[in-house]
């Protein structure tokens, strides 16, 4: 298993990743695949070169799963961090992939924050679980949060504190 920060250089599998999970799990994110699949490459690169991207795979090679983590900009919200856009391809699940992403992930939010955010869509209970042994606990409700394939999905806010 291998799990990096993503670079500019791996804009077009990230894409290929992302485009996969928004195209199959709408509900999940609040980004649509139709307005990242019309994203110049070149835009791409500039994001994962400007932000921080995690990639894992379980053979050494090919891009089975990433996350996210945008830290807060502004003085009053330099302390948080918030992590989006996690996504790991069926065949990765239950292979310690998530596990090891989410760990990278808060490994790279903790030395200048001391909150952690997420939301999950509240019918995702494998992610729940997740984030839930890694420590994050749910602080509340945004219902109908995001609409999908017709129908509003609640999503489940959860917070870590990194102190």
């Amino acid at each position: 298993m291998l799990v990096r920060r993503l670079s500019g250089e791996d804009a077009a599998e990230f894409q290929a990743l992302r485009l996969e999970g928004l195209k199959h799990h709408p509900e999940a994110f609040g980004a649509s695949y139709e307005d990242e699949v019309a994203l110049p490459l070149s835009l791409v690169s500039q994001r994962l070169s400007a932000g921080v991207v995690i990639g894992g795979s379980c053979d050494g090679h090919a891009l089975d799963g990433m996350i996210g983590v945008m830290m807060g900009q502004s003085e009053k919200v330099r302390h948080i961090a918030t992590i989006w856009g996690m996504y790991v391809r069926p065949q990765a699940r239950g292979t310690g992939l998530s596990s090891e992403l989410l760990k990278t992930a808060i490994a790279e939010a903790t030395p200048s924050c001391r909150t952690i955010h997420l939301s999950v869509v509240s019918t995702n209970e494998a992610a729940r679980r997740l984030y839930q042994r890694a420590g994050f606990v749910e602080w509340a409700v945004d219902s109908e949060a995001l609409f999908a394939n017709g129908s509003f999905h609640d999503e489940i806010l959860m917070r870590l504190s990194a102190e």
